[in-house]
């Protein structure tokens, strides 16, 4: 894994930015998180954001930051639940994508947690959405790791392990 980046893809809650900030700080990397990136630039919450200027507009930042990710290395990275729409996902490095349960990830949120969430503010539409996700982040994974009861120093050495 040595120069290239690690990221994470996942459905909304599956623990993507919980994990890459544990990796980075386990391998000495930087941690970074493209909906917090895009949150900074416009001041703004996924959820405004999304309000403001719709769900197109949201998917043109997350390009940016996906070629932006690119260019870098050495990067553990937390990716929005759609972010595999992205067109040049595979040279941002090596992809782990992140499985468990609808009703896993709907019972790790809180009322407070979903309207962070705007495509979670449905649950029908959100397990939809989930469900047409499912192959993609299955088919763009270079690793499927089942974080379903495992806490996160679990996953961590479970990576480790199979990431060398």
């Amino acid at each position: 894994m040595k120069n290239k980046n690690i990221f994470f893809i996942g459905f909304m809650a599956c623990g993507k930015s919980t994990l890459a900030r544990a990796l980075a700080k386990e391998l000495d990397w930087v941690f970074l998180d493209s909906d917090s990136l895009i949150e900074a630039k416009f001041d703004k919450s996924i959820a405004e954001i999304f309000a403001e200027f719709g769900e197109d507009f949201f998917r043109k930042e997350e390009q940016k930051i996906a070629d932006f990710f690119c260019g870098i290395k050495n990067a553990c990275i937390a990716t929005g639940g759609g972010f595999i729409q992205v067109s040049n996902l595979d040279k941002i490095g090596f992809c782990v994508y992140l499985r468990a349960s609808f009703e896993s990830l709907k019972n790790r949120l809180d009322l407070e947690e979903k309207q962070k969430r705007p495509l979670f503010y449905d649950e029908n539409k959100a397990k939809t959405l989930y469900n047409m996700r499912l192959k993609s982040y299955e088919e763009k994974a270079n690793l499927i790791l089942d974080v379903e009861n495992k806490n996160i120093q679990e996953l961590v050495d479970e990576l480790k392990k199979r990431i060398r």
